[in-house]
């Protein structure tokens, strides 16, 4: 099989998609080639067999640069797909449906497979156009909207468990840890309002990592200005996909607040470290036990829910979290994902 895989970013440095770089990794290793369509280029090592192409999205922008660049890129785009059509008999197109609504009709005409990898609750008019050229469409969350479709396909959700594993570092229990985007969609301000709840009853800490959505990070640096002073919250930044290991080792527990129909890989990275994770969607309910989903705007609940996670016996901590591993590893894997992935690719 020659792929071509259309995707977002391809760089290592990227906080929110360099785990990406892995998945193509693997790909190489169970097909021919890959050609790679990214709007972005970074840093990447990857195979022989693989070839980058960018559509040149500048690495320091994360959003759209208005509509002549959209145009360029499309064009840059149709130009790449059509110069490179000889070069894959299957197009594998992840978390971007506009791709398949664009190029489509010419890759059908082309006769090329085309699979779409999607897995957000929003159901663009992108995503209906894509999914009548799909022969599979592929989700984790059971909230998906893709999850609807008759050709849809539940997938592991593919976490590098070789990389994502209990490192030496000391875990403290009161340490909580979020990673994300940080916007209101995520729930950032629910999981401070917990904490500060929860700083009444013990010395419990946050640390929250991932890009800032700036006007409403600055509003909850001022809301919280007296926590952020006494050092018991911490707005880190961005991290490399390679360093948040030693980060979710060290926490007490991960918290996610991401609606139902998210599946974020930022609780299911915590849970292959072995670290505990206190999530409000219910797309978790078959992993995650039960008493550690919580309501998605409660800070009350999560300040109680976190505070019986620290104050488990140790015992029961160790086991939840080699529970938790255990599950990772079983069904949620990068192998277990890329043999399944690699299968159906084969197969359209």
């Amino acid at each position: 099989m020659k792929l071509l895989v259309v995707t977002q970013a391809v760089d290592l440095g990227e906080p929110v998609l360099g785990f990406f770089h892995r998945w193509i990794e693997e790909l190489a290793a169970r097909v021919e080639s890959v050609e790679v369509i990214c709007l972005k280029e970074g840093e990447h090592h990857l195979p022989e067999n693989v070839h980058v192409y960018t559509l040149g999205k500048p690495r320091d922008v994360m959003h759209s640069r208005g509509w002549f660049a959209r145009i360029g890129y499309t064009l840059r785009f149709y130009a790449l797909a059509w110069k490179l059509r000889g070069r894959y008999d299957t197009v594998f197109v992840h978390m971007n449906p506009e791709y398949i609504a664009l190029a489509g009709p010419f890759w059908r005409t082309w006769g090329k497979h085309i699979a779409l990898w999607y897995n957000h609750p929003a159901r663009p008019l992108a995503l209906s156009i894509a999914a009548r050229f799909a022969g599979a469409v592929f989700y984790t969350s059971p909230y998906a909207a893709s999850a609807t479709y008759r050709h849809a396909l539940r997938m592991p959700a593919g976490i590098d468990t070789d990389v994502f594993k209990p490192q030496l570092a000391t875990r403290d229990r009161t340490k909580l840890y979020m990673q994300g985007r940080v916007t209101p969609s995520k729930g950032v301000h629910v999981a401070l309002a917990a904490l500060r709840v929860l700083r009444e009853r013990m010395p419990a800490t946050l640390t929250i990592v991932g890009p800032e959505d700036t006007a409403y990070a600055a509003g909850l640096k001022e809301r919280f200005a007296e926590e952020i002073a006494a050092g018991a919250v911490e707005f880190a930044g961005t991290k490399r996909n390679s360093e948040t290991p030693a980060l979710y080792s060290a926490a007490g527990a991960a918290i996610n607040l991401a609606a139902a129909g998210h599946f974020d890989k930022t609780v299911l990275e915590p849970m292959a470290c072995g670290t505990p994770v206190v999530v409000a969607s219910p797309a978790f309910a078959d992993i995650i036990p039960p008493e550690w989903i919580v309501p998605a705007d409660d800070p009350e609940a999560l300040a109680g829910t976190l505070e019986r996670l620290i104050e488990l016996p140790d015992e029961d901590y160790r086991a939840l979290g080699t529970l938790l591993r255990e599950r990772i590893v079983r069904e949620h894997s990068l192998t277990v994902l890329m043999d399944r992935l690699a299968d159906v690719l084969q197969s359209l």
